[in-house]
């Protein structure tokens, strides 16, 4: 889609220029009966003193974020006052870890980590001992992590290989955990575990373990790509002993508990997306506003300012998204799983296209680690893995989307954003094609998110930008442009083509690199699969 409403987008550009240190100062006219009124200007205030760049090069925090966060209140955005915690509404917790994000994602991961996924764990089981205490630690600063993430199941819960045996007041874990972010800063790790012994039937659990229990180590640090500033750890439970009064999910399968916190999580990584793309458009719009191109101002160029018509329109519609999903959760009380994934993917595929731009736009000053962008590009990366791919979570909408078994919840959820048509023109065009095959499956997906990001911007009631409007225009294109690429059925024979095709490739390479690269001990890939 191209944009031609140059006053409009001019505005727009103008307005989140002029807030390149406070973005979100909206925000404080929202909190819920005036909380914490000044908490948004002295944390961005706080936030814009500390050097995130050189903590990259570290690979570890400022040494005053921790107290920075916890001084705010951030370590229990959502934790009710009687456990220490703000008891923030979730859109205004959402507009903090945008803020933070803005900054640094990684800083941002730390507070959705802690907030989002162990948090509330820990604060649904009442029956733990000492939870009160347990609880008014860590929202002044006590960090939680969340184990869930295992070498052969990455994030799915139902392939945990990891056990809890249970004893009549033991429990004892054995297992492999990775990935798993702020495990050796932890005070506390919200375990999840295969439940074995008598009568347990293998169900889910979640187990609360001190970090300092015998026979828990941490055996490595994973040197990631991004998220350079927060630690991440392979964590080896070896016959773990805890008190079975700390099983958070108690006699019912943990699974529903591990679902909550991760589609909890997918809103506060698309916050942390809407953070990202919302500064790197800022860094972009100043340079282009002083960059020359002859004689005019490289803002001026009317390719770059379509260009950056798209971008304002892209976040509008990720804002809109995640208003939307807020609402829901506080009219019902509980995430909804499809509209939490819709954003997930949505903003982090959005984001990452938007840094990609950005650094474009800055040509060799995007790519040297001395700007901003370089840094929310290497970040924002991660975004479109973290609390499950784009693709598994496209290929679970579609499923749900075609599937009897769930089709009338996805039914309900375009009835409720006032867009059943939008449901039904998705079920007409996907009639008759393999409801098995993945490529169907990611198409599916794609018009369940795409069509939610229809509906919530055509029901108007979740943008009250002047620009609502064109991105509405915008997810339209957006559809339109997929739905060119929509799947035809595969014969048997162009299925056996294509693997031939990658076979030939593989021996082509065997012959030709001739080159340890390719060996499994370069690749390094062996303790992950």
């Amino acid at each position: 889609m191209i944009v031609t409403k140059r006053g409009l987008i001019h505005y727009v550009l103008m307005a989140m220029y002029s807030q390149v240190y406070s973005p979100f100062g909206e925000a404080q006219e929202r909190t819920a009966e005036g909380a914490v009124p000044t908490l948004y200007t002295s944390l961005i205030d706080d936030l814009s003193q500390l050097n995130f760049a050189d903590a990259d090069d570290r690979r570890a925090f400022p040494p005053t974020l921790h107290s920075i966060l916890a001084r705010h209140g951030l370590f229990g955005l959502t934790t009710r006052t009687e456990h220490g915690g703000l008891a923030l509404p979730l859109q205004e917790a959402i507009d903090l870890i945008s803020a933070t994000a803005s900054f640094d994602i990684s800083a941002a991961s730390t507070l959705v980590i802690h907030n989002f996924l162990a948090l509330p764990c820990i604060e649904a089981a009442p029956r733990i001992p000492e939870q009160r205490h347990v609880m008014w630690g860590a929202t002044r600063g006590d960090l939680c992590a969340f184990a869930l993430t295992e070498p052969g199941a990455g994030s799915a819960p139902r392939h945990i290989e990891t056990s809890a045996f249970m004893h009549e007041d033991r429990v004892r874990i054995s297992g492999r955990k990775i990935w798993i972010g702020l495990a050796d800063w932890a005070r506390w790790i919200v375990c999840f575990a295969r439940a074995s012994g008598p009568d347990v039937k293998g169900r889910l659990v979640g187990v609360l373990v001190d970090r300092q229990a015998p026979g828990l180590m941490v055996t490595h640090e994973h040197r990631t790509l991004g998220l350079r500033g927060i630690i991440q750890n392979t964590l080896e439970f070896k016959d773990v002993e805890v008190p079975s009064a700390y099983v958070l999910s108690r006699d019912q399968d943990g699974w529903g508990t591990a679902a909550s916190s991760m589609n909890r999580g997918r809103i506060g990584v698309a916050a942390m997306g809407l953070g990202a793309l919302e500064r790197a458009i800022q860094v972009a719009a100043s340079y282009a506003r002083h960059r020359r191109l002859g004689k005019l101002r490289m803002i001026e160029n009317s390719y770059i300012e379509q260009l950056f018509g798209q971008m304002v329109l892209r976040r509008e519609v990720v804002k809109a998204m995640l208003a939307a999903s807020c609402r829901l959760i506080s009219a019902k009380g509980a995430p909804n799983v499809h509209l939490a994934s819709a954003t997930k993917v949505l903003s982090s595929e959005w984001c990452g296209l938007v840094a990609d731009q950005c650094l474009q736009l800055l040509g060799g000053r995007g790519y040297d680690e001395g700007t901003p962008v370089a840094k929310i590009y290497r970040d924002a990366r991660i975004l479109r893995i973290f609390e499950g791919p784009t693709e598994t979570l496209l290929s679970h909408l579609g499923r749900c989307l075609l599937s009897r078994a769930t089709r009338d919840e996805i039914a309900d959820l375009f009835l409720s954003l006032g867009a059943a048509p939008v449901h039904a023109a998705a079920i007409e065009e996907l009639s008759g094609l393999n409801e098995t095959d993945g490529t169907v499956l990611i198409y599916a997906g794609w018009l369940t998110t795409l069509g939610l990001a229809q509906a919530v911007m055509s029901a108007g009631c979740f943008s009250a930008s002047d620009c609502a409007a064109a991105a509405a225009d915008l997810v339209g294109s957006e559809l339109a442009t997929l739905r060119t690429r929509a799947p035809a059925r595969l014969s048997f024979e162009g299925r056996v083509r294509a693997s031939r095709t990658l076979d030939t490739f593989l021996q082509d390479a065997a012959s030709s690199i001739r080159s340890p690269v390719l060996t499994s001990d370069y690749l390094k890939l062996e303790q992950y699969v």
